[in-house]
């Protein structure tokens, strides 16, 4: 048990667990009522982070805790249920102010405890005092002015005497109350976490399917080609928008893929790097719960209408028959390829910074609108010597790093995390996805150069898309300030009841829809067909103007302040006559009972296979909660039977070409950065596979 990180702020404590007692307070008090000694041990040992815990409240193998938080034991809090659910309901609805001079049911007041112990905070001026008054001056600490008499300004003698306190104490109060009310937050999670049967969680159980024969060499290899032609290009574009229509179907009808998603935002953002002088912002509190939720749907949506964009663009340079018209879409394609590589590159910083590169990021706040940044410290070929694989990953995440020199970052970290796998293991999922992301656009945008001459990246001309959705983000970042979602987020993993994670996302539609006139959706489609309007107005005037005098070969770019931008963004949408009731938005996150599907409407023909071949779709296809685990050579050697072969592509991404007896054509599928497929990469890959052959557990029978 250790004291938490970094100046937590006791009153967002407070209210977390607050918000907790208010909303699943009822269902805690079941469950642990219902739990055994043993498994509220259990809890308890979670809750604290290391395993560790008072054994009772005179246990001095852990230092001076006792003298902190003696109820916070294993002999009074397993022994009878009604020791914590006092605790918790005390703490959670009792003004912070009143808990110095009262308690629960038993034990003593936080003033009243630290003074019997005589605990004393060495290093203190006798004169400072520490202010408990509930606002913005809790626990913070002055030096009363001469004239002040000990008392605070603005106060009455009689109130001042009960909330201004001595430092000395006032600070060891803080200590303890951070203590408690990090460990009950965490044990209420613990609780649920154990003890819900609502929750709609995936089972680790794996499928072991003995059976199954491995015939991974019966697969296959065919090398992607070093030249594509724009077909091609333009089907690759079209397998990253389709598997990305596919994240966002899972974030709407999957709980736990969405739930995934927001803790991964959530223990990634900037709050977590350290600032110049080596301080991180809480993370032990709930309050940057709503912002990871915001930011987990809103980037989905982003990046489907990045690669929506992208498409069409490519669809119109292969129509374009004269050279003014491709000159157009090649720079707005150019510009729009260089948003997508710089969003896949600021997210995989935002993985590794906290983490595996910790020491080498540091956190910055701009002072104009109080965003935190990540920059970086040093250089990348500081490390080249001492830790390759950093020195690959820094350079990865330099700004100066343009795609070309992507390339061969992208290549070496790869041989270097296959060549050591200790160095492989030291980068989570969540770090490896981001990577793999990283890898798709930088490959995508190799290719498209060795078939386009694209445009180098212009901040003046073809910034129809990137404008708009520059203007569309900082309204965004504006409102997620504002969202609060925490009567559907808190505590944490409660998108996993049933039911939840549809009220979520329901919330924050109206949300968005209330502050902005539309949709989030529609939002994003707007931004797509306008840029697509405005970019065929500027194709037309410019083959007109070549038609009319052949000298003029350039063309006038659309003034961006024609463009909507932060608060007349919002307005122009509002005021903005669309009508999306009969096609709703392909990038919708709610309303999927009415969404058009994609999946084919007849029945896939049935394939027969090998028993176990049919035994392993079954287990990939199952709707059960207890979906388990498959290994993926296993699924190797079923898609083998099925006589497919692969093709590598960028980053894990693997492309499964059917052979002529399947209908449809490649599955591009990421391969799991462990050996076996669970969770939710079970739901990506059976998710593509039913878009792509409309395949479900109906469609294979054993020969």
């Amino acid at each position: 048990m250790s004291r938490p990180d970094g100046p937590l702020d006791v009153q967002e404590l407070y209210h977390d667990l607050g918000r907790k007692h208010r909303n699943v307070g009822i269902k805690v008090e079941a469950i642990w009522r219902d739990f055994t000694p043993q498994q509220r041990a259990k809890a308890m040992k979670g809750s604290t982070g290391d395993g560790k815990v008072l054994n009772n409240s005179r246990d001095r193998r852990l230092g001076v805790l006792y003298k902190y938080i003696p109820e916070y034991n294993l002999q009074d809090m397993t022994s009878k249920p009604e020791h914590f659910l006092n605790i918790f309901k005390f703490r959670a609805s009792t003004p912070l102010y009143h808990q110095l001079y009262e308690s629960a049911s038993e034990g003593l007041a936080d003033r009243e405890l630290i003074e019997k112990h005589g605990i004393r905070h060495r290093g203190v001026s006798s004169e400072e005092k520490t202010m408990f008054l509930e606002g913005e001056h809790y626990g913070k600490s002055f030096m009363p002015g001469p004239a002040s008499g000990g008392s605070f300004p603005g106060l009455p003698f009689e109130q001042a005497k009960f909330i201004i306190i001595p430092r000395a104490i006032g600070e060891l109060i803080l200590i303890r109350q951070q203590y408690l009310f990090q460990f009950l937050n965490h044990l209420v999670e613990e609780i649920l976490d154990l003890g819900s049967e609502t929750r709609n969680k995936t089972a680790p159980e794996k499928h072991v399917n003995e059976a199954l024969i491995t015939a991974v060499s019966n697969l296959k290899i065919q090398p992607q080609p070093m030249n594509s032609s724009l077909p091609e290009v333009r089907n690759q574009a079209s397998d990253s928008k389709a598997a990305l229509e596919d994240y966002l179907h899972l974030l709407r009808t999957e709980p736990y893929v969405l739930n995934h998603a927001v803790n991964t935002v959530y223990w990634s953002r900037a709050e977590l790097v350290p600032d110049d002088r080596g301080r991180i912002l809480p993370k032990f509190t709930d309050s940057y719960l709503s912002a990871a939720f915001f930011d987990s749907v809103t980037t989905a949506v982003k990046a489907i209408a990045i690669w929506d964009y992208i498409l069409h663009l490519l669809q119109l340079y292969e129509d374009a028959t004269d050279k003014a018209r491709r000159v157009l879409v090649m720079q707005e394609l150019s510009n729009t390829l260089n948003l997508e590589y710089r969003r896949a590159q600021e997210n995989f910083k935002r993985r590794v910074a906290p983490h595996v590169a910790a020491k080498r990021f540091k956190r910055m706040t701009e002072k104009a609108s109080g965003e935190s940044k990540i920059v970086m410290k040093g250089q990348p070929a500081d490390c080249t010597v001492s830790d390759p694989q950093l020195h690959y990953i820094l350079r990865l995440c330099h700004s100066d790093t343009n795609v070309a020199d992507a390339v061969q970052w992208i290549q070496k970290l790869g041989d270097h995390n296959a060549q050591y796998a200790d160095d492989r293991k030291k980068l989570t999922g969540a770090e490896m996805d981001a990577f793999d992301d990283l890898a798709v656009i930088v490959g995508f945008m190799h290719i498209t150069s060795k078939t386009i001459s694209m445009a180098p990246i212009s901040r003046k001309s073809g910034l129809l898309f990137t404008a708009r959705v520059a203007n569309l983000e900082s309204t965004l970042n504006d409102l997620k300030l504002k969202a609060d979602f925490g009567d559907h987020l808190i505590p944490r993993d409660n998108l996993l009841e049933p039911q939840v994670s549809n009220n979520a996302l329901a919330a924050l539609d109206d949300f968005i829809t209330q502050e902005t006139g539309s949709k989030l959706g529609w939002l994003y489609e707007n931004i797509v067909q306008d840029s697509l309007g405005d970019l065929g107005k500027m194709c037309d005037d410019a083959k007109a103007r070549v038609e009319e005098d052949d000298r003029k070969t350039t063309y006038v770019p659309l003034p961006l302040d024609s463009l909507p931008s932060g608060d007349a963004h919002v307005a122009h949408k509002k005021a903005k006559k669309r009508t999306h009731t009969t096609a709703p938005s392909v990038y919708a996150i709610t309303g999927i009972a009415d969404m058009p599907q994609t999946l084919p409407s007849e029945p896939a023909p049935q394939h027969n296979v090998k028993a176990a071949t049919a035994s392993l779709f079954t287990a990939l296809f199952s709707r059960s909660e207890a979906r388990g685990s498959v290994a993926w050579t296993d699924f190797e050697s079923a898609m083998a039977d099925l006589d497919f072969s692969v093709t590598p592509r960028a980053g894990s991404r693997i492309a499964f070409n059917p052979p002529p007896s399947v209908e449809g054509g490649p599955a591009v599928i990421h391969r799991p950065h462990g050996s076996d497929i669970e969770g939710r990469d079970l739901l990506y890959i059976a998710r593509t596979l039913q878009r792509v052959y409309g395949w479900t557990t109906r469609s294979f029978v054993v020969a």
